[in-house]
C-alpha cells in the first residue's frame, strides 16, 4: 500500500475529463432493480387485495406498504454513515444483494408475516444503495454533467417501475401477485455478476485510505488521467474537512440547509411512495378497471424514467435550485389535474408530469445536497436527508390508505398529495445561498448549486 509522503505539497485534484460509461450503466442497472423492487408492491397490490387466502384490508395493505420505507430509513441511516468509511462499491453490492434476496422471499412467503419481513428487508437494501450510488455517480461525473448523469442513473427507478407495472399487468391476472416479486428478485442474477467485476470504487475513498495501488488499477481500467490515482485531496479540502461528518451537517454554515433538505426530501418521498403505492387503487376509485388503472402506473413510470433526463440537463444549465423548485411544481400540477374528469390523453400527460415531479425531484435534491457539502461528508449528507425523508416515505402509504378508507371525494384525495409537493418547493426556495468560497471544490460546487 502506497501513501503520500508526509509534508508533501498538495496538488490540485484533476477533474474527470469524461464520465466512464461503465459506471453509468452499472449504476443504472442497480437502480433499475431498486426501482422495480420498490414499485412492485404498488403494482401487485390489486392482486394482493384480491387474494382470498390472505384477506387483506385496505388499512392493512397501507401498513404493509410502509414497511419498505421503514427499512429504507434504517438502511439510509446506517449506510449513509458507513459509505464514507467503507467505500461506495462494497455497500452497493451488499445492498443490492439484500433487496434482491428479499424480493424472492416476498414471492415465496406462505403468509403475511414472512412477506412483511421481506418488504422490510427490501427497504433496508434500497436505503443502503441510494446514497452510495448518488455519491459515486457525482464523483465520476465530468464537469457540467452532474445533474444529467445522476438523472441517467436514477432513471433506473422509472425503468424498473415500468417493468414492474408491465409484469403485473401481463402476468398478474393469471399468476397472481407472487410473480411480480419473483421476477424482480431473480433479475439480480444478471446485474450482480457484472457489478462485481466492473463497478469501480470511489477514488476519493481509496486515496483517503492510502490505497493508491487500487486507485491506480481503477484509473487504468477506466482510462482516466493517472494523476487521479495519487492526487492529494488536501488541495481542495475546506475548513470543514477535519470535522466529523454529522458535525459538518449540523454545524455553523450547514445546519439550516440540512434541515431544509430534510424537509424537502420528506415531502418528496411522501408523495412518491404514496402515489406509487396507491395510484392504481386511486384510479380504480375514480371508476377505472384494474387493467386500465395499472396502465396509469405504467405511464407514471414512463415519466419517472424519461422526464428526469430532461430536467437533469436543464439543471446543469440553470442550477439545482430553480430546477428542483420547477420539478416540485410539475408534480403539483400533474397530481392536481388527476382530480378532474379529463380526456384520457390529457390524464396521461398529467401522470407523466407527476412522474417527472416525483422521482425527478428527488434526483435533483440529491445532486443539490452533494454540491453543498465537503467531499468527505457528501454521502453522509445525502444519507441523512434520505433518512429523515424516509419518514415521509413511511407516512405516504399509510396516508393514502387512511384517505381511501375515509371515502373522501376523489378530488380531495389527489389534492392531499399535491399539497406536500408544494411544501417541498417552498423548502428548496428557502435553502440559503452560499456566502463563502474557500477552495476550488467549493467554487465548482457553487456553479452546480446556483
Amino acid at each position: 500500500m502506497t501513501t503520500a509522503a508526509p509534508g508533501s505539497v498538495p496538488t490540485a485534484v484533476p477533474t474527470i475529463p469524461r464520465t466512464p460509461t461503465s459506471v453509468l450503466l452499472l449504476c443504472l442497472a442497480c437502480m433499475t432493480l431498486e426501482g422495480y423492487d420498490v414499485i412492485a408492491y404498488g403494482a401487485a397490490l390489486p392482486f394482493l387485495l384480491a387474494d382470498r387466502a390472505w384477506a387483506l384490508t385496505v388499512a392493512q395493505a397501507g401498513v404493509l406498504g410502509s414497511l419498505t420505507p421503514i427499512g429504507m430509513l434504517v438502511g439510509a441511516v446506517t449506510v449513509g454513515l458507513l459509505t464514507d468509511r467503507l467505500g461506495r462499491r462494497r455497500l452497493i453490492l451488499v445492498s443490492t444483494t439484500v433487496f434482491s434476496l428479499a424480493m424472492i422471499l416476498c414471492g415465496v412467503a406462505p403468509g403475511v408475516t414472512l412477506f412483511a419481513v421481506g418488504r422490510l428487508l427490501v427497504g433496508l437494501g434500497v436505503g443502503g444503495v441510494l446514497p452510495s450510488i448518488a455519491a459515486l455517480v457525482y464523483e465520476y461525473s465530468a464537469p457540467g454533467r452532474h445533474h444529467l448523469n445522476t438523472a441517467l442513473a436514477f432513471a433506473g427507478v422509472g425503468v424498473g417501475g415500468l417493468l414492474a407495472a408491465v409484469v403485473a399487468a401481463v402476468w398478474g391476472p393469471d399468476l397472481g401477485f407472487r410473480v411480480v416479486f419473483l421476477v424482480g428478485g431473480l433479475a439480480a442474477l444478471v446485474v450482480l455478476p457484472a457489478a462485481v467485476r466492473f463497478l469501480p470504487e470511489s477514488l476519493v475513498h481509496l486515496r483517503s485510505r492510502g490505497q493508491l495501488d487500487a486507485a491506480r488499477r481503477w484509473v487504468d481500467r477506466l482510462g482516466l488521467p493517472p494523476a487521479l490515482a495519487t492526487a492529494d485531496d488536501r488541495a481542495t479540502a475546506t475548513g470543514d474537512a477535519g470535522r466529523g461528518r454529522l458535525a459538518v451537517l449540523f454545524g455553523r454554515g450547514h445546519a439550516t440547509q440540512t434541515l431544509l433538505f430534510c424537509l424537502a426530501t420528506f415531502a418528496s418521498l411522501l408523495v412518491l411512495f404514496g402515489l406509487y403505492t396507491w395510484l392504481p387503487q386511486l384510479m380504480r376509485s375514480a371508476g377505472y378497471e384494474v387493467g386500465s388503472a395499472l396502465t396509469f402506473l405504467v405511464v407514471l413510470n414512463v415519466g419517472t424514467a424519461v422526464g428526469p433526463l430532461l430536467v437533469g440537463r436543464i439543471a446543469d444549465r440553470v442550477g439545482s435550485r430553480p430546477a428542483t423548485v420547477g420539478s416540485f411544481l410539475l408534480a403539483v400540477v400533474g397530481i392536481a389535474a388527476l382530480s378532474q374528469p379529463l380526456p384520457a390523453l390529457v390524464l396521461y400527460v398529467a401522470v407523466v408530469l407527476a412522474g417527472v415531479g416525483t422521482v425527478g425531484t428527488q434526483i435533483l435534491i440529491n445532486v443539490f445536497i452533494a454540491s453543498r457539502y465537503p467531499v468527505h461528508a457528501r454521502a453522509t449528507a445525502i444519507g441523512t436527508a434520505l433518512s429523515v425523508g424516509r419518514l415521509g416515505g413511511i407516512l405516504g402509504p399509510v396516508y393514502g390508505g387512511l384517505l381511501l378508507a375515509a371515502e373522501l371525494p376523489i378530488s380531495v384525495l389527489f389534492y392531499a398529495f399535491a399539497g406536500p409537493a408544494l411544501l417541498g418547493a417552498v423548502a428548496i426556495l428557502l435553502v440559503p445561498r452560499r456566502t463563502r468560497t474557500t477552495g476550488p471544490e467549493r467554487v465548482a460546487a457553487d456553479a452546480t448549486a446556483a
